[in-house]
């Protein structure tokens, strides 16, 4: 799990690091690397390919956690409080009273931290999207306070970048940078996250692949792998999809029979505080002048969106059938070439 940016910010008003100098990905560079979407397309089309944030896959997660501090430590004042109230019937004496007071000072921070990390998961927006849009070669970020951050997509510096020295988790960032061309202003995260071994950077390089084809060579060379798509453009998602999106997180992960089990009933766990995060959660809207920008053509045979269970479904299916358009086949092993 992998919440940096959600909570905190981005390292910015900085130039590049070392290792992000090394690892530097170029728009016009093509990398021998199978493409991959990585369960992160809402909707694609001719014009414009939009993804979900990288957190949207553990969301309800901090809920979860955050709750069940807020409760235990309400329970355990409430418990104190109880116990000074039954103890003396002449009612609360001073070393009570010393007590509460300890643990309200004590407990009131921890609340309102928990509070704090509480609203960067529930009462924020169901998800942050991001637009690519290939027609104007535009990058639209839907930042976590609701505004938007419009880039081009030539002048976008885009990195895999160091973001959690605990867990050493690696993300693809996009840099705005200065007129300096030196410091960079803001960052935004592509949709997946993975740890910085070799197998865990060929996987970011891969959906780093699967955006860049998009973008310089248009939808054809990527949509025939897409088989899901997001259904939670306009909408939020279904309770059971929530439970599929978080029992997906570990899917495919090489990890011990034991530890597999503990993550499945830890996010069987996480379920009712996701559907917590959503209700409470607003739904993302794009500016007027970005949708008009981009609007989806009438029979474009590449317009794919999600059905309520995820499935890839065409919006056009007589202009796709006609031009060829369908699912292909699942994405390669990101590991492998191509050509």
């Amino acid at each position: 799990m992998d919440f940096a940016g959600l909570i905190g910010k981005f390292r910015v008003n900085r130039p590049l690091t070392e290792q992000e100098q090394q690892h530097r990905l170029h728009q016009k560079q093509h990398l021998d690397i199978a493409p991959h979407y990585q369960m992160s397309v809402i909707e694609m089309n001719a014009n414009y390919l939009e993804s979900v944030d990288k957190w949207y896959g553990d969301k309800g997660t901090i809920t979860a956690v955050t709750l069940t501090i807020i409760g235990m430590l309400v329970a355990l004042f409430a418990g104190l409080l109880h116990n000074a109230l039954t103890r003396d019937t002449a009612g609360i004496n001073g070393n009570d009273l010393g007590i509460l007071i300890f643990a309200a000072v004590l407990f009131c921070p921890l609340i309102a931290l928990a509070v704090w990390n509480l609203s960067k998961d529930a009462f924020s927006y169901t998800h942050y999207p991001l637009r690519f849009d290939r027609t104007r070669r535009m990058v639209h970020v839907f930042r976590k306070d609701g505004s938007v951050l419009s880039l081009p997509w030539d002048r976008i510096v885009f990195t895999m970048s160091a973001v959690d020295h605990v867990h050493k988790y690696v993300n693809i960032l996009g840099h705005a940078m200065a007129d300096d061309n030196v410091t960079i202003k803001e960052s935004f995260a592509l949709s997946v996250s993975s740890v910085g071994t070799p197998d865990g950077l060929a996987v970011l390089r891969s959906h780093w692949e699967f955006v860049r084809r998009f973008m310089e060579d248009g939808p054809a060379a990527v949509t025939g792998q897409v088989q899901f798509c997001l259904p939670i453009k306009a909408r939020r998602e279904s309770p059971w999809f929530g439970v599929q999106r978080l029992m997906a997180n570990d899917a495919g992960t090489p990890v011990m029979f034991p530890l597999r089990v503990f993550n499945a009933a830890f996010s069987a766990l996480v379920v009712p505080f996701r559907w917590i995060a959503m209700r409470t959660s607003k739904l993302p809207r794009w500016p007027t002048n970005i949708e008009a920008a981009s609007p989806i053509q009438d029979g474009d045979p590449y317009a794919i969106a999600g059905a309520a269970n995820g499935d890839r479904i065409s919006l056009f299916p007589a202009a796709a059938d006609a031009a060829g358009v369908r699912f292909t086949g699942p994405p390669g092993n990101p590991l492998a070439p191509t050509a």
